[in-house]
């Protein structure tokens, strides 16, 4: 019974943080992805100036850790790897 709780607990936890990532985040990656779909990767990633591979490779990387790794998959590891250490002491 106390596993059902911690497991249930894990969930609701995920939830929320989804939750708060999306209202903070994610309604801004939907207008990117409309601006991505109306312009493209590059001119939206680069401008109307343009930019080389390099910088458009670390602008994409930058986009993709600032709105999905930091906020949503950094905290959802987190809490799963506390809730299995707490568990298995």
């Amino acid at each position: 019974m106390e596993r059902v709780g911690a497991w249930s607990k894990l969930i609701l936890i995920s939830i929320a943080i989804v939750v708060v990532w999306f209202f903070l985040f994610g309604i801004r990656l939907i207008g990117y992805f409309s601006a991505i779909n109306e312009r493209g990767l590059r001119a939206t990633e680069c401008g109307t100036q343009g930019c080389s591979d390099a910088v458009f490779f670390l602008n994409t990387a930058w986009t993709f850790s600032f709105f999905i790794v930091i906020p949503l998959i950094i905290p959802l590891v987190l809490v799963i790897y506390w809730s299995l250490k707490k568990k298995s002491s």
